[in-house]
């Protein structure tokens, strides 16, 4: 069967009527391929062995009425063209069957009406499902719009919760020093608060929500690291393994998005194995194109080729209603296009499934320290503007024992009340982007109207959308994302001040 053959249901009690009705449509230049039916059995077996393309159905059938085989298709395809043809029906019955969901009624010494009603129904099946696939993007997408706001708003509040634990976690450390034998569980409590940052921001790379932070990273040590986590997750039936290869180049890429585009590979080989199997992950240096590979291969049942062609296609899922958002391989292929690679699938039924992503190797001059190291002790006033106050108190504590002068208020007019009537003078502004009343950009072009040159540090525990009164925070605002290390907040302070 070839790509363009339209596969045609005849459904006939007589076997010459079903060729006359193939040659009827082959004489116009259609290809077809005809396949006959006389009874609600063999309609459902025809319908089951292959996709058909368009239904022909006698009037006069001895074993089973018209409108039967029209209601069995209609629950198997309601787009699926059905046309009536018969030698006599009166008017009436035709019109019946028309309004039950019948296309077109030809009579068979009039068959040369059969070939151009045919292919008027197919390409108006074609235009009903593609305006059908239109809508259900429309409604996913509008889904999505919906789990984003939510995403938003609780990553927002959870990154204010981890802030206020990292904060007094990392001041815990610092008191105790590491002779102390609670020393050991302080440092455990910040490396959970950072692991719950983590998975915030997992939530908002789902959602579409969390802008780029290319980083430089080492493959192998991103690989070895997802090996531990998977290998808690994919169970005990799965074996996992990985072939690295030494002296990588390092690559520039969203650690968090490159992650999430592993975890979702391995999720995607998870359920082609559910008997269990095996799953490498392996890097290399490909000499050839000078690019660093990372590959996911799994023992599953694989994919024919048509699947294979469209597995990158946003909302495309193989796994059935409610169990995949078909958004996967479509999320990986903006992560790793967004970083200059290319990502591929080589699969085939039977033999397992390569997912293969390519990156250009980072260009750095000299290696750079990755840690951020404490500024000098500070000095300078700080107004400190947020309204969630176990944050509000402690960056406080965080600047003050840092030997900065702290004032304080819990929203943008206290902070107002507090510049115009009290004369308060500050050397920074520290604030929330997203508060009640006035957003954290609104309060700074307000104080910048008397002081345009006032240093402004943004912090926000979600920045992916606009901020109250439709205000976005600039694109080149120094800006603190929640949770943060004190060293963060001490160096983002100090870098915005004179």
């Amino acid at each position: 069967m070839t790509a363009d053959e339209i596969r045609v249901l005849v459904v006939d009690d007589n076997d010459d009527d079903a060729v006359l009705i193939g040659h009827s449509l082959a004489r116009t230049g259609m290809p077809v391929r005809v396949t006959r039916a006389e009874t609600t059995e063999e309609v459902t077996a025809a319908l089951a062995e292959r996709p058909v393309d368009v239904v022909i159905c006698d009037y006069n059938l001895p074993g089973v009425r018209a409108e039967d085989v029209l209601t069995q298709i209609r629950q198997h395809d309601p787009d699926l063209p059905f046309l009536l043809v018969s030698g006599q029906v009166g008017e009436e019955t035709a019109a019946d069957l028309m309004r039950a969901g019948a296309r077109d009624f030809v009579l068979k010494d009039r068959l040369t009406r059969l070939a151009p009603a045919v292919q008027r129904e197919l390409h108006e099946a074609a235009e009903r499902r593609r305006h059908h696939r239109i809508e259900q993007q429309l409604r996913q997408a509008e889904r999505l719009d919906s789990l984003g706001q939510l995403a938003g708003g609780i990553a927002h509040d959870f990154n204010n919760i981890l802030a206020v634990i990292a904060g007094y976690a990392t001041m815990l450390t610092e008191e105790l020093g590491p002779g102390h034998e609670l020393h050991a569980d302080a440092v455990a409590i910040e490396q959970a608060a950072a692991r719950g940052s983590g998975l915030t921001r997992q939530l908002l790379i789902f959602s579409g929500l969390e802008p780029s932070r290319p980083e430089l990273l080492d493959l192998n040590v991103v690989a070895t690291e997802m090996q531990r986590l998977l290998s808690r997750t994919l169970g005990e039936d799965i074996e996992l393994t990985t072939m690295l290869s030494l002296n990588l180049p390092r690559i520039t890429i969203d650690r968090s998005k490159l992650e999430q585009v592993v975890l979702n590979a391995a999720n995607n080989a998870r359920a082609a194995m559910p008997s269990g199997g095996r799953l490498t992950i392996s890097t290399a240096a490909v000499r050839e194109t000078g690019q660093v590979c990372l590959s996911i291969t799994d023992t599953g049942c694989g994919m024919p080729a048509e699947v294979a062609a469209r597995a990158f296609e946003p909302f495309f899922t193989t796994k059935g209603r409610g169990k995949g958002t078909g958004l996967g391989l479509a999320t990986a292929y903006g992560v790793v296009t967004d970083a200059g690679g290319t990502i591929s699938l080589d699969s085939s039924p039977g033999d397992g499934t390569t997912l293969r992503i390519s990156l250009p190797p980072a260009e750095v001059a000299a290696p750079q320290s990755t840690l951020v190291k404490r500024p000098s002790a500070g000095s300078g006033r700080v107004l400190v503007v947020e309204d969630e106050d176990g944050v509000r108190d402690i960056v406080c504590r965080i600047l003050r024992r840092a030997g900065y002068e702290v004032h304080a208020a819990a929203d943008p007019a206290e902070a107002l009340r507090m510049v115009h009537q009290e004369r308060l003078h500050m050397d920074v502004l520290l604030t929330d982007v997203i508060m009640p009343g006035m957003s954290g950009t609104q309060l700074a072009a307000e104080l910048r109207r008397t002081n345009p040159a006032l240093p402004v540090l943004f912090m926000s525990g979600y920045t992916s959308g606009p901020a109250p009164g439709g205000q976005e925070l600039p694109a080149d605002a120094p800006l603190l994302h929640k949770p943060f290390q004190t060293e963060n907040l001490l160096s983002a302070l100090h870098a915005v001040l004179p």
